[in-house]
């Protein structure tokens, strides 16, 4: 097995535990535990400030700015940001952290964001803080290495060169689950068990192979069935709100609820781009972008959207699933 390839971010946390619900405790965090609060989310960047303008709904993200001050009224403190459009933004806290008390402090915080029609005010709520000094330079990092792994050429899956193992889904499937359980050590053996026999039972049942459902779990969520990314994305394989419902999953968060529809979902973007694609691999690229991107994407851009993000996973998934293929 290859050695796993942990980004810069993942390098520098320590196992904290996740503190959850409203921030507290802020004048004593870390910045390890910043950051486990960060990749919890699959946060990688600061939202947009227009980005943040058009949400609705609720959502944990990351906004930077200034903080100019703080307000406590009737016992409940808040602070405001000057966000790098000039507008400010209250961000209600539980505890002012000591080191933001003073005026005109670069930071990023991690907040829930909450706006329930377009025409509301957002109401955010602190859930950690760091110094923007602490967390550019691990942004840049994170940012070159992410520009030299989306470069790797990405070599196809040959069926000469992959070992055929041919072992009933009663042997394969502790097998998988041992190895979740490598990945996300939180889970107990049963939770580990059933995202294994989900990954084999609805792969044979949709025809796919299973090691290509496990290389893109293991890229999607790291097999945490309760991740959910800055963007909405949630469960073991990272499905849209919007997605899920299309697809008839009412709990996205439920293993094999989603897993199903994983499942289902590149199998039918495989079952599309085989039609189209001159080589399995190609149609294998270009479902892999249409599950990551979307199918429009796709289209619009005649083949693999040019997102750096969509090129670094195919190139990520297909490098696993090379793994897993044996070679």
């Amino acid at each position: 097995m290859t050695r796993f390839r942990r980004s810069v971010l993942t390098k520098l946390v320590v196992a904290f535990g996740l503190a959850t619900g409203c921030f507290g405790g802020a004048s004593a965090q870390t910045l390890n535990e910043y950051l486990k609060i960060r990749r919890q989310y699959g946060i990688t960047q600061a939202t947009s400030v227009a980005a943040l303008e058009t949400m609705v709904g609720t959502r944990i993200c990351e906004v930077r700015g200034r903080v100019k001050g703080t307000v406590t009224v009737d016992g409940k403190h808040s602070l405001l940001l000057e966000r790098s459009d000039g507008s400010s933004m209250l961000i209600a806290c539980t505890e002012i952290p000591d080191w933001l008390s003073n005026n005109d402090t670069p930071a990023r915080l991690l907040v829930r964001a909450t706006r329930p029609t377009e025409s509301s005010d957002i109401k955010a709520v602190l859930l950690g803080a760091a110094a923007e000094a602490q967390i550019e330079p691990l942004d840049k990092a994170q940012a070159r290495e992410d520009k030299r792994f989306a470069k790797k050429p990405v070599r196809p899956v040959s069926k000469k060169n992959a070992r055929s193992w041919h072992l009933p889904a009663s042997q394969v499937t502790p097998i998988y689950a041992n190895f979740i359980k490598t990945r996300n050590k939180r889970l107990t053996d049963r939770e580990a068990m059933t995202i294994a026999r989900g990954i084999v039972g609805f792969s044979i049942k949709y025809g796919i192979d299973a090691r290509l459902i496990m290389a893109m779990v293991l890229c999607e969520s790291g097999f945490d069935p309760y991740a959910t990314s800055s963007k909405g994305a949630q469960g073991l394989g990272q499905l849209m709100p919007g997605t899920a419902r299309g697809m008839g999953v009412s709990n996205a968060y439920d293993s094999l609820e989603n897993l199903n529809a994983t499942v289902r979902l590149i199998g039918g973007h495989l079952n599309k781009y085989r039609k189209q694609a001159g080589s399995d691999f190609e149609a294998l690229a270009l479902a892999l972008a249409a599950y990551n991107a979307g199918s429009g994407a796709v289209r619009r851009w005649g083949g693999i959207p040019n997102y750096r993000q969509t090129k670094a996973y195919i190139s990520k998934v297909i490098g696993w699933y090379r793994t897993f293929c044996g070679y």
